[in-house]
């Protein structure tokens, strides 16, 4: 038993129609006597052939909407109904046409004909009905496809005219006059009746699956269709109510079937279609505020490059007020530029023709404000859905911005650049591999190894060396985030000389902060190395040196106190032997006072004096001392110039300049050999080459000669520079020769250099020769000191020095307060009653300087007059306060004469003669 639960809506509805339809039925059927009419034959032709054309054009109508609408609606149960309501509208039509009083329709028309008509087509479309059930909306094979079903159709309508038409006798007959309606008439009809009933049952199921509105129509259609046939097995004459009944019943539900179909092949397709539409303008609503909401430009061409749409980027950059007035433009109708239009259209072609995008195009735009800005555009083709292009899609964005800002980034990259290539350092970087990924120029320089030599190279595979070293675990440990490290080493630049190194390295990290690799930065730091040594050597003769002033100021006190002794001796016998051996005593002391001046010109303490020198006399003084300076291993040879011109020196300045070539010849000569010592004139009428500021003129030369290794160009450069030295570490100072240039260059004197490896080297120094009362001969020997008078405030802390100094002051008639304490002359220099004409101090006392002593002793005697002396020079005086004071200098070890002298100058008046 099949059961069909149907929709409640469904069963309202087909309660209601079949209620409708029964309603006339039964009430023909309760009231005969009112409702039962028979009609004339005439009349009865009119309304039957009134509803039959009726009928058929709806039946055509219904073939129409189906098969017209399929293109569109696809549906093949509306398009199966409609085809078979093709040939139920043809068959209608040949029921109506063999209808008795209806001219001969090719052979003559007779009741059984038109009947025979009327069963086939009845048949037919109950079975019809009952098929399109088992017909789904899809085609699912060739066979039900239109035009197969429109043949089938037409073939058995085709074959009922041809049977009914020319061999009504092969078909069973359905009306028979005087006898009426036959057997096979009746049971046709409750055939039809049977069909119709299982037509419904079919769509009701299709009802309970989906609840369609032509379904119901349908399945009402069907119901008339039943009451129809049974009316007409009930119908006493073709004339009377039953058969108007049936009739009515069959053109009603025709029209619910056509009311169905309409709604299934025309209403819902367009209705799907109009909702499709709606939802197609809501979804380019959406899109087109997408697009417009989009910061990039958009734009749409045809194939002729002319624009059909853009978003309102592109038109605000257009100079369009809305993106619709772009339809129908053309590059050359925007405020582009002509040469911009033509590579925009060349764009365009090149990605039409080819079929392939072009993406990225890096140009410039003139917008509609007149500013040009840099777009980056992409461009593909636009294809149907053959496949072919019918136009161009661009999309571009303002890259100004990042374009000024990747020049500015190329620029600072360009210029980091630079600063590394032009960096005088080593610039080195490893990633985490402790591969190299920088080495500046200047690392070529150093190393011999070009960029792409090393570049991705391995630190241990170029330098396998720094394992050893620890070098690289220092890498290593940076690369785990250790702190920065400076290392100083020995190595070699690429000509093979040894150098040292500083290599500072430090992690190189990331913007988020994470170790990518090492920095180091590589210096050669050989110069400050040796500046450093020099220092240290210089530092050492610094300590020297004041050691040496310091040996040299107290021997100035002992041999002042020896000079002055003798002298003082010598004065007062008159013994030719004892003056002799006095006389002896004061040379030595002499000699032994330029002993002194020579450490105290080492140690920079001296006093220049330059007087007239024969310097002839003083190579044959120095003969000796060279000597033992020299070694026995090496020949002295000394040449003198006849007619030798003096020169105007410092004795002591010469004396250094003589030493420091013969020690340098000597140095030169480690295996024995000689020097050469000559001396001459000369005549100058231009200044030498490398001293244009050496005023032409006489010049006095020394020439110093030996047999030794001699020097290559590059020393040559260097020799008179100060530290530099071709000795081994601990053997010089570099100091000598920059000594002897600047004392001849002090002197208005030049050089002259000339070796070769293995030649020997000589030395050529030039002197200006004497001239005017510079070179005036030496006065004679000062008679004894004469007699003076007034008294001399003496403060000296050496007891001897001190002692000597008064008996010597006394000696010349003076009155001496000899004082060793500062403090205490500042006490007797308080008293007024005790006369002072002269102070004379020492300048270095303990507790107390000279000069702080002198200050305060002329806030008591504000113009007393003052001698210091010192073993020093007079440098070690404030020269500014002396000068304002008055005072005089008189330097240790001195003679009697000097003293008296000198206290005689400031007693008179006559200004002081300080030295230096």
């Amino acid at each position: 038993m099949i059961r069909i639960d149907m929709p409640m809506r469904s069963r309202v509805v087909l309660a209601a129609v079949s209620l409708m339809a029964a309603f006339p039925f039964l009430l023909v059927e309760l009231f005969p006597s009112a409702l039962y009419r028979v009609l004339d034959a005439s009349d009865y032709l009119v309304f039957h052939n009134t509803v039959e054309f009726f009928s058929v054009m709806v039946s055509l109508s219904i073939f129409g909407a189906a098969w017209f609408s399929h293109s569109q609606s696809g549906d093949r149960h509306t398009l199966f109904i409609g085809v078979a309501f093709l040939g139920i509208g043809l068959m209608d039509f040949m029921h109506t046409m063999g209808y008795p009083g209806m001219p001969s329709f090719i052979t003559p028309n007779s009741p059984n004909k038109s009947t025979q008509f009327w069963i086939a087509v009845r048949l037919f479309g109950a079975a019809s009905f009952l098929a399109s059930g088992f017909v789904g909306k899809k085609r699912r094979s060739y066979r039900f496809g239109r035009w197969p079903l429109l043949a089938a159709v037409l073939a058995v309508t085709g074959a009922v005219f041809i049977l009914v038409t020319f061999f009504p006798d092969a078909l069973p007959a359905t009306f028979v006059p005087g006898y009426g309606l036959t057997p096979f008439k009746k049971g046709a009809e409750w055939l039809i009746v049977i069909l119709l009933c299982l037509a419904i049952a079919v769509y009701l199921r299709r009802l309970n699956a989906s609840e369609e509105f032509h379904y119901r129509c349908f399945v009402c259609a069907f119901v008339l269709c039943i009451f129809s046939e049974l009316v007409f097995t009930v119908y006493k004459s073709v004339y009377d109510t039953y058969n108007v009944l049936g009739h009515l019943y069959k053109l009603i539900a025709f029209a619910m079937i056509y009311h169905g179909v309409f709604a299934a092949a025309v209403q819902r397709p367009y209705g799907e279609l109009h909702q499709a539409l709606e939802e197609l303008r809501l979804t380019n609503d959406v899109l087109r505020h997408i697009m417009n909401s989009i910061p990039q430009s958009i734009f749409w061409k045809d194939r002729d490059s002319v624009y059909m749409g853009c978003n309102r980027e592109f038109a605000v950059g257009a100079g369009l007020s809305d993106p619709s007035e772009v339809v129908g433009k053309t590059d050359h109708d925007l405020p582009w530029t002509d040469e911009e239009c033509e590579g925009y259209l060349a764009d365009d072609r090149a990605v039409m023709e080819s079929g392939r995008a072009k993406m990225h195009i890096i140009e410039n735009l003139t917008q509609a404000d007149g500013s040009v800005i840099w777009i980056d555009t992409s461009k593909l083709p636009l294809r149907d859905k053959g496949g072919a292009i019918w136009g161009v899609l661009g999309v571009y964005e303002d890259v100004t911005e990042k374009k000024l800002h990747a020049e500015r980034l190329s620029d600072a990259l360009q210029f980091n650049q630079e600063i590394i290539n032009s960096a005088r350092e080593g610039i080195v970087v490893y990633d985490r591999e402790l591969r190299y990924l920088v080495w500046n120029p200047y690392m070529e320089e150093l190393s011999g190894y070009r960029a792409e030599e090393v570049l991705g190279r391995g630190a241990a595979d170029l330098y396998p060396q720094l394992e050893e070293t620890g070098f690289l675990a220092r890498l290593k440990d940076l690369l785990r985030g250790g702190a920065p490290v400076t290392v100083e080493f020995r190595g070699r630049d690429a000509a093979g000389r040894e150098i040292w190194l500083s290599d500072a390295s430090a992690p190189l990290r990331s913007a988020s902060g994470e170790v990518v690799g090492v920095i180091a930065t590589v210096r050669d730091i050989t110069e400050r190395r040796t500046i450093e040594e020099q220092l240290r050597q210089a530092q050492k003769l610094e300590s020297v040196g004041r050691l040496a002033g310091g040996v040299a100021h107290d021997f100035n006190n002992k041999l002042t106190v020896i000079l002055g002794n003798a002298e003082l001796a010598s004065y007062k016998t008159e013994e030719p032997a004892l003056r002799e051996h006095l006389g002896q005593i004061v040379k030595a002391a002499e000699q032994s006072r330029d002993i002194t001046a020579q450490l105290l010109a080492f140690s920079r303490q001296q006093v220049v004096k330059p007087k007239p020198v024969q310097v002839n006399v003083m190579l044959e003084d120095l003969r000796k001392s060279l000597g033992r300076l020299i070694g026995e291993h090496i020949a002295i040879v000394v040449i003198p110039g006849e007619g030798l011109w003096q020169i105007n020196i410092d004795p002591v300045q010469l004396d250094q300049i003589i030493m420091n070539l013969a020690v340098n010849a000597r140095d030169a000569m480690p295996q024995g050999g000689t020097i050469t010592i000559a001396t001459g004139n000369c005549e100058l009428r231009e200044p030498p080459p490398g001293s244009r500021d050496v005023v032409p003129g006489g010049f006095v030369w020394i020439e110093c000669r030996d047999t030794g290794e001699g020097m290559d160009a590059e020393t040559r450069r260097h020799i008179f520079e100060p530290f530099y030295t071709t000795k081994r570490q601990g053997k010089g100072t570099g100091l000598g020769l920059a000594t002897v240039y600047g004392i001849v260059a002090q002197n208005g004197g030049f050089i002259e250099v000339e070796t070769e490896p293995g030649c020997g080297s000589t030395f050529k120094v030039f002197f200006p020769r004497c001239a005017g009362e510079r070179c005036q001969e030496p006065e004679p020997p000062a008679p004894a000191p004469a007699q003076g008078s007034g008294t001399v405030l003496l403060v000296e802390d050496e007891d001897m020095v001190r002692d000597l100094t008064m008996s010597m002051l006394e000696s010349m008639g003076y009155r001496c307060l000899a004082i060793a304490d500062p403090r205490e002359a500042l006490v007797v220099a308080e008293n007024p009653e005790v006369e002072i004409d002269l102070v004379l101090t020492d300048v270095l006392m303990p507790g107390m300087r000279g000069q702080e002593m002198m200050e305060a002793l002329r806030r008591t005697r504000p113009g007393a007059k003052c001698i210091y002396m010192s073993g020093y020079t007079a440098a070690i005086l404030d020269d500014e306060s002396v000068r304002r004071e008055g005072a005089a200098f008189l330097k240790k070890p001195f003679q009697m004469d000097e003293l008296a002298k000198l206290v005689q100058e400031v007693l008179s008046g006559k200004g002081p003669e300080q030295e230096g």
